[in-house]
């Protein structure tokens, strides 16, 4: 009886056992659309926010660590001073042998944590080294290192402080100082 009055009704159909007109189940499809397009879009924000979360959280860890790397890589410039400073009787005391394993044991321990130490050798990097004083040597290169500097995963903590080397000026032909002073008239 139902199929046939809806068979007499215009634009009635059967659908899942209700009976629903046509444009109303384009309605509940347009939002069922609009609700399955939303689901998406919240759960793209949930993703992002746990990504974000988890940078963020990398960050204050790394952040945290740096802070307290910088606050112990004094001491250890001070064992190493103590260290490098020992006279030639002491270095055979046992003293100086347990600061020196101590020293060992703390680089191990700062390098598990990530920390390196930033190489010295060669041409200066200003975004590893810092330049504390400049001498006469051979240009850019560095001459000496006041104090070791460190990169905690990847990322400076502390530049290595060095003394980098100028050229010396040349001295100006007797024939570039005479082109100057005619460039100069």
């Amino acid at each position: 009886m139902l199929a046939v009055f809806c068979q007499k009704q215009a634009g009635c159909k059967i659908y899942k056992n209700n009976m629903v007109k046509k444009d109303q189940k384009k309605q509940l499809d347009e939002k069922m659309m609009s609700l399955e397009q939303e689901l998406k879009r919240a759960v793209a924000d949930y993703q992002n926010l746990e990504k974000r979360i988890q940078e963020d959280t990398g960050t204050a860890i790394f952040y945290a660590k740096a802070n307290l790397i910088n606050r112990i890589l004094p001491v250890l410039d001070s064992l190493d001073q103590a260290a490098e400073g020992a006279s030639d009787t002491e270095k055979d005391s046992g003293w100086l042998k347990g600061v020196l394993m101590s020293i060992k044991q703390l680089r191990q321990v700062l390098g598990e944590e990530g920390l390196v130490e930033i190489e010295v050798l060669g041409k200066f990097d200003p975004r590893l080294h810092e330049a504390v004083d400049i001498q006469e040597g051979e240009e850019n290169q560095i001459l000496q290192v006041v104090q070791r500097g460190y990169t905690l995963n990847g990322r400076v903590v502390r530049p290595a402080k060095v003394v980098v080397g100028k050229a010396k000026p040349e001295e100006i032909s007797e024939e570039a100082k005479k082109e100057i002073e005619t460039e100069e008239t």
